[in-house]
């Protein structure tokens, strides 16, 4: 475990590479400059965070311009995320501009996200509420194996099981696939629901693009395993098919994305990275145990192309004021 567990953190850590123009660095430089977070060395010339412990003299903590026929920017993965989204905003006004000055930019603290009303929680609430309850009455019952059956498969549908086609989404197979959905459900829930209109028809549409999302993943599970017996449980799928609908949502002001969107293609393969890792990890849990079980990353799918290709048909035709788009790449979840 002590091994798995810093090889997680060795993943999550590592730094990262891209290149940019000469001008771009410049660009990059005179910020971290400006915003003075960071110190640029006078040794080697990395730039540093400002006032750390001894952690971060670690190398993964550094950023660094290789200057060659480009530049190659190496820095944390989080912080490389930042650099490529303020080129990237740069690049749609078409402007790049650098002072030499002591304080070539102005940087204004953004205003805070106005906390949503309660019933903008109501529905992933009672999602949740589902699921949670679901659990713990199977396992403090004893009867734990009974959520098992409430899996889908080839073989549960062949047995006459049509119920669990609706009842594995709200099924979980441990504790830790039930946390990790539920932390998934909490982050995302309420932003969705304040984006699909007004009460009560946010409600419904929020179960809706759930539901089906949800349908959606178990399908393309079944199509993948026509014959399988091992049953899919959990709300991934429907979790999946909500964060595909959130991506494609614009900001105050902005239309619709475009699925073709920059955007959409970071955050798809971001969210496929997390999955071949999760993947990985429950596989090498899975060998290490002698137990059976994995990641349906068949659900995962199934749901997010629902969410993001058809999704947007459920929304409202006059939008309502949204807020801004929020960060989902690290969301993650897993299915049994």
């Amino acid at each position: 475990m002590a091994i798995m567990l810093g090889w997680v953190f060795q993943f999550a850590s590592r730094p990262t590479v891209m290149a940019v123009s000469d001008g771009q660095a410049m660009w990059l430089e005179g910020v971290l400059a400006a915003q003075g977070f960071y110190e640029k060395s006078d040794v080697d010339g990395s730039w540093r965070l400002a006032d750390i412990n001894w952690w971060s003299h670690f190398p993964h903590q550094f950023i660094r311009f290789d200057r060659g026929e480009q530049v190659i920017v190496i820095a944390p993965r989080d912080v490389m995320e930042s650099i490529r989204s303020s080129i990237e905003l740069i690049e749609e006004h078409t402007e790049l501009t650098f002072s030499a000055e002591d304080l070539p930019f102005v940087f204004e603290s953004p205003e805070p996200e106005s906390d949503l009303p309660w019933h903008m929680h109501v529905p992933g609430a009672l999602l949740g509420t589902i699921c949670v309850g679901a659990f713990l009455g199977c396992l403090f019952s004893g009867q734990m194996e009974r959520m098992s059956e409430w899996g889908v498969s080839a073989a549960a549908l062949s047995a006459g099981r049509i119920d669990t086609v609706i009842l594995h989404m709200f099924a979980h197979g441990s504790v830790m696939h039930l946390v990790m959905n539920m932390t998934a459900l909490a982050a995302i829930g309420p932003a969705l629901t304040s984006r699909l209109g007004t009460l009560p028809l946010n409600w419904l549409r929020f179960w809706a693009v759930f539901v089906l999302s949800a349908f959606a993943g178990a399908a393309l599970f079944l199509t993948l395993h026509p014959t399988g017996t091992v049953p899919m449980v959990g709300a991934s799928g429907g979790l999946y098919g909500l964060i595909g609908l959130l991506i494609r949502l614009p900001a105050i002001g902005e239309p619709m994305l475009e699925v073709t969107s920059r955007n959409i293609r970071r955050a798809a393969w971001d969210l496929a990275k997390q999955n071949a890792f999760l993947f990985a990890l429950l596989a090498l849990m899975t060998w290490s145990s002698g137990s059976a079980g994995g990641l349906a990353w068949e659900a995962h799918l199934g749901g997010f192309l629902f969410g993001l290709l058809i999704g947007p048909k459920l929304l409202p035709q006059s939008p309502s004021p949204k807020m801004p788009a929020a960060a989902v790449a690290s969301i993650t979840a897993s299915a049994d």
